[in-house]
C-alpha cells in the first residue's frame, strides 16, 4: 500500500475529484487546507521576483488543498489519472503536486490488517 499525497491549487477541483475518486471505489481521503512557501513570502516586504510571479500563477488563491489517500498500489495509476483529468494535468504551471509514500502498515479505516 501506498498514500497518495497531492496538493491540489484550485480547491473548485476538489469536489469533482472526490466524485470521481468514489466512483471508482476509492471511498476514504483525508483532506486538510494549507498555504505554500510562495504565498507566505509574497507578504513579505522583501519579496522576490519569485514569489510574486508564484502569485500570478496560482491566480491569487490563497490557500491549497492537501489530500492524503491511502491506496493499494494498483489504484494509484487510476487515482493520479482522475486527478490529471479534473486539473488539466500536474506538469501545468500552478496545478500542484502529486507524489506517493510507502505505507508499511495501517490500523483503523477500511485497510484494517489482522
Amino acid at each position: 500500500m501506498e498514500v497518495l499525497i497531492f496538493v491540489l491549487n484550485d480547491p473548485r477541483d476538489l469536489e469533482e475529484i472526490m466524485v470521481e475518486f468514489t466512483n471508482i471505489g476509492i471511498s476514504g481521503s483525508t483532506i486538510i487546507d494549507t498555504v505554500g512557501m510562495a504565498n507566505i513570502l509574497s507578504s513579505c516586504e522583501d519579496a522576490s521576483m519569485f514569489s510574486s510571479l508564484q502569485l500570478l500563477l496560482n491566480k491569487g488563491r490563497s490557500s491549497n488543498k492537501t489530500v492524503f489517500t491511502v491506496l493499494k498500489e494498483e489504484r494509484i495509476e487510476q487515482a493520479l489519472e482522475i486527478i490529471n483529468k479534473v486539473t488539466g494535468g500536474l506538469n501545468g504551471p500552478g496545478n500542484g503536486i502529486a507524489f506517493t509514500i510507502p505505507v508499511n502498515r495501517v490500523f483503523g479505516g477500511s485497510f484494517q490488517q489482522k
